[in-house]
């Protein structure tokens, strides 16, 4: 995480901005959790602490497997950081690959192509 946080720039939060699409569940106006996309990856996936273990990450990382999947998406890629990798193993992901050097896993998930 540290590794990680530590890359983190205002022109490297500017370009995520203007590259991904971004996704937002709000509580009384307050965002608690984002997702971001791109192409076939799953780009990034957050909680705000204060809302952790409440379903809130899991529904809308189903959202947005719902849609790529309408997109033509195959399989979602993504990198899981330590800390994230048990919570996407136990939704249907699997790994493929070592971890980065940063720590990070590369990870996938089939998508039902209806």
């Amino acid at each position: 995480v540290e590794a990680w946080a530590a890359n983190l720039s205002i022109a490297g939060m500017e370009r995520k901005l203007a590259e991904l699409e971004i996704w937002i569940a709000a509580l009384d106006g307050t965002a608690i959790c984002w997702g971001a996309i791109r192409g076939d990856r799953l780009e990034g996936l957050y909680t705000d602490p204060e809302h952790a273990g409440r379903g809130v990450a899991s529904e809308l990382l189903g959202l947005l497997e719902g849609v790529m999947q309408k997109r033509g998406v195959a399989a979602v890629h993504a990198d899981a950081s330590v800390n994230a990798e048990a919570f996407y193993l136990r939704r249907g992901y699997v790994t493929a690959g070592a971890r980065t050097g940063d720590g990070a896993r590369p990870i996938t998930k089939r998508l039902s192509q209806k």
